[in-house]
């Protein structure tokens, strides 16, 4: 029960000092974000972003990005919105599920965009039913047992339009993350909504 004293500990901490709130680092207007690099980075290398910039950020970032990646719908309640590499994510959780899933997931993918026929790099999963309670078990028991029941189909899409999903469901949902962290480099892997 110590880590969790600890995990809570540090969840605390990290609330108090939320990038959320502040100005946006790139044109001042009120932050509802926090951008980063890495997932679970320093508070001091989190950056404050409107959804603006962010969604600026998120499509440069997506585009750059040379891997295939699975995305979950971000869904109001976890705490971040970050990408783990799926082989780095096995290697640190080997009884976790959803490694596998998305690997599986990715091979089997579309080439183009469900939307507009374009390069497909990214697979888009609903998250109807996910919440800060229950985002542990989507990691511990996988995509089929958990989302891939309850939700559409997941559909083949470019990184434009991932990133237009993205920013939508962000804005109608009145989402708020104190970390989002986009796809990086060219490993394979997923973007979940999840607590730290």
């Amino acid at each position: 029960m110590s880590w969790l004293k600890t995990s809570l500990s540090a969840f605390f901490r990290r609330e108090n000092q939320s990038p959320i709130g502040k100005p946006c680092s790139n044109c001042h207007a009120i932050a509802r974000y926090g951008y980063s690099e890495n997932p679970e980075e320093d508070l001091k290398n989190i950056k404050p972003r409107c959804l603006k910039c962010l969604v600026g950020q998120l499509h440069a970032d997506y585009i750059a990005f040379y891997g295939r990646a699975l995305v979950v719908a971000p869904v109001s309640g976890p705490a971040v919105y970050v990408f783990q590499a799926a082989a780095e994510w096995k290697e640190h959780f080997s009884d976790s599920k959803i490694a596998d899933d998305v690997i599986l997931l990715l091979e089997r993918m579309s080439p183009r965009c469900s939307e507009c026929g374009d390069n497909a790099k990214f697979l888009w999963v609903e998250a109807q039913g996910l919440r800060e309670t229950n985002f542990d078990e989507v990691l511990d028991h996988g995509l089929f047992e958990t989302l891939l029941k309850d939700n559409s189909e997941p559909s083949s899409v470019c990184a434009g339009c991932c990133v237009v999903r993205i920013s939508k469901a962000l804005e109608v949902g009145n989402i708020s993350y104190l970390e989002v962290c986009s796809p990086r480099g060219e490993a394979s892997g997923f973007v979940v909504p999840m607590g730290y």
